[in-house]
């Protein structure tokens, strides 16, 4: 039932060597400023509003630095034929406060990667929100490895943030807010606005551009995101967003993966429909509930999925569907690039045509393109390369500063 929980146990893995994005923090000197004593440099740590609540940057620490020739070598070959990353890169666990979806502070974290590069050339930043993942150990901070998206984006010159999500990191136990969109939004906005405090502290200088990006879970994350941020007009918006199979419109995609399971087995199907659950009580619910979750999750998963959405759903609930998990029907105010495998059955093509149309609707046709994939098939896993090389061949023709 779950659109990333089925046949995506090792997404994330797949997309460390092709997806996704994040923010980050250089290793650029700090600036200095005057003399004590003759020629010596005194080291000038600048004062940075960092107030207490949400966003607010609790503690960084280094993890290590990723040399760009293991970087190069962790990518698949249709992608080094495309891709070249430029620099090693330094890592760090960031923690910082944002909210779970009671509303109640938490120390959360991320991953910041930051390009190792000569000179004061200032960077831009990238948000990168990583797919659904079943382990804790595959978050971006406990993933610091060559192959992992957000080193990668930064290698190519970005500074990178790539923020756990609540339910993973610091925050293991906890429920993930799966596909529920304002919790989801805050993780994010949280995690760039603690990073950018960091590195302003530190004097690592970015350029003022910000783009976000994500596959699948991440598209979804990144959408959220940027709906947040445009109707909460929290600071510039991104040059620009690009996301790639995500399930904005998850009414729609609960509603196709039902289908598909009637398909395979029309028993199963009916005794899961929404309308035979509703005639049950909340326990027969629940109990299908954890059924499905299980089935999905396998037993090596040691994450805490909110099950809300599914709850909606299989109480046959879709207006609460739309109003606590969908994120296809808003007006953006700054450019997106969809893009889609045609074939995919784990995350259904009509998600990007509902958010397409609904969008147009609104006026913002200008602001908006998309791209099919053109793997075949066109599925969700073996589209995951070619979004990659589409995400930085288009980022790189905005970005400055690489």
């Amino acid at each position: 039932m779950k659109p990333e929980l089925l046949n995506l146990s090792n997404l994330n893995k797949v997309a460390s060597l092709a997806i996704c994005l994040g923010l980050g923090l250089g290793l650029s000197a700090c600036g200095g400023g005057g003399s004590t004593t003759g020629t010596t440099p005194v080291v000038v740590t600048p004062e940075v509003p960092n107030p207490a609540g949400p966003g607010h940057f609790e503690v960084a620490t280094f993890i290590k630095t990723i040399n760009v020739t293991d970087i190069t070598a962790a990518l698949p070959k249709e992608v080094t034929a495309v891709v070249k990353p430029l620099y090693s890169v330094d890592t760090y666990k960031i923690t910082y406060t944002t909210t779970d979806t009671a509303g109640r502070n938490v120390i959360a974290s991320g991953l910041a990667v930051i390009p190792r590069k000569t000179g004061s050339l200032a960077s831009p930043v990238l948000a990168y929100q990583h797919a659904t993942i079943k382990t804790d150990a595959e978050a971006p901070s406990n993933h610091a490895t060559a192959d992992e998206p957000a080193v990668l984006f930064a290698s190519m010159g970005y500074l990178v943030s790539a923020t756990d999500y609540v339910g993973y990191g610091t925050t293991k136990g906890m429920p993930h807010p799966y596909l529920l969109a304002a919790p989801t939004a805050l993780s994010v906005a949280d995690f760039m606005t603690a990073t950018s405090r960091w590195r302003q502290m530190k004097t690592i200088a970015d350029n003022g551009q910000v783009f976000l990006t994500g596959y699948s879970e991440g598209a979804y994350a990144t959408m959220a995101t940027l709906r947040y941020l445009t109707q909460n007009k929290t600071g510039a918006l991104p040059v620009s967003t690009f996301v790639g199979a995500g399930p904005y419109d998850v009414v729609l995609t609960l509603n196709a993966m039902l289908d598909a399971v009637r398909k395979q087995n029309p028993l199963v199907g009916a005794l899961i429909s929404p309308g035979f659950l509703k005639k049950l009580g909340a326990n027969d619910r629940a109990n299908v509930r954890n059924l499905l979750l299980s089935s999905a999750l396998g037993s090596s998963s040691d994450i805490n999925f909110d099950p809300t959405f599914l709850d909606n759903f299989l109480n046959d609930d879709d207006a609460a569907i739309v109003v606590q998990s969908n994120v296809n029907d808003w007006t953006p105010q700054s450019p997106i690039s969809f893009f889609h495998g045609r074939d995919d059955t784990t995350v259904p093509y009509g998600n990007t045509d509902s958010a397409f149309q609904a969008m147009t609707k609104r006026g913002a046709a200008n602001l908006i393109d998309r791209m099919d994939c053109p793997a075949k098939p066109a599925e969700h896993i073996p589209c995951v390369p070619a979004f990659l090389i589409n995400d930085i061949t288009r980022l790189g023709a905005l970005a400055k500063g690489l």
